[in-house]
């Protein structure tokens, strides 16, 4: 019955932040190609949406993984940030998936991702983009996701564990916007949480050991990364543990602090602040 409650709430809360997207941020000039199916099963969570700039150049390819606590939203909710992107000249994939509870599970997630970047990787010409620059992005748990993704192309032994293909690309950019980075963090709140978005045996699971992120044993392999935060983000303490992480870990880093306010500030407003940390992972960014 709890978990039944919190599934709902977060739903109620996606219903009411759909609505404070501030279109004014997204741009005409860019086409729409929306409810691109990545697997031929029928399911909406298996789709993607492209937004793009309609001109011949080759543009660079950046993949964005949307948040709601892995069990709601929709890549909707990041249309608005997906087109100020495309509009600094980039090709951007954004990805539905499964969402966790009561039947799916993070680990089904993660496998949405893999079919859907192998689709976009064949496909990704079709829209003028270029797989040899390719970024990935993900907000609050889509931040998750989209570490998890970058690390199975750089980890051997988290590729076999789960179980994939081996990946014929990398990423030249990982990007967080408030991510969720330390969920394996003990406290009853989210031992809660990983109740509902994992089986009851997640712990004994090999592949769940390659999610605490601070132990992966190829965490010092990512590529140059972004971490957004700000002062009024509930879960800036996550940012701020991952930043001490990649330290550690001697991977190039660099803390934004100063985009739109809140949990939801960029995916909102996206502001000046996604011209600045495109210019950091890709110098060719406008």
């Amino acid at each position: 019955m709890i978990k039944s409650i919190v599934k709902w709430s977060f739903n109620k809360a996606y219903a009411f932040d759909i609505k404070r997207l501030d279109a004014s941020y997204a741009s005409d000039g860019i086409r729409e190609d929306l409810e691109i199916s990545y697997v031929q099963d029928g399911l909406s969570e298996h789709t993607l949406d492209v937004y793009y700039p309609d001109d011949d150049s080759l543009k660079p390819v950046f993949i964005d993984i949307h948040g709601g606590g892995f069990i709601s939203y929709d890549k909707e909710y990041n249309r608005v940030f997906a087109n100020s992107v495309a509009q600094r000249g980039f090709v951007v994939f954004e990805i539905n998936y499964r969402l966790a509870y009561p039947e799916n599970t993070v680990f089904g997630q993660i496998e949405d991702i893999d079919k859907a970047v192998r689709w976009i990787t064949e496909h990704a010409k079709d829209y003028g983009g270029d797989t040899e620059r390719m970024y990935i992005s993900g907000h609050c748990t889509g931040g998750v996701l989209a570490t998890a993704e970058t690390l199975l192309t750089l980890c051997p032994s988290m590729l076999a564990d789960y179980g994939f293909e081996p990946k014929p690309y990398q990423y030249k950019g990982l990007v967080l916007d408030c991510g969720y980075m330390h969920f394996y963090k003990k406290s009853l709140t989210h031992r809660f949480l990983r109740s509902m978005i994992f089986n009851k045996s997640y712990e004994e699971d090999k592949r769940y050991k390659y999610l605490n992120f601070d132990s992966n044993p190829d965490i010092n392999k990512l590529p140059r990364t972004v971490l957004i935060t700000n002062k009024s983000d509930p879960l800036k303490d996550m940012t701020y543990f991952f930043e001490k992480t990649l330290k550690q870990n001697d991977v190039m880093y660099k803390l934004f602090e100063d985009g739109s306010k809140g949990h939801t500030g960029v995916v909102i407003k996206p502001g000046d602040l996604v011209k600045k940390f495109l210019k950091y992972i890709d110098l060719s960014a406008s």
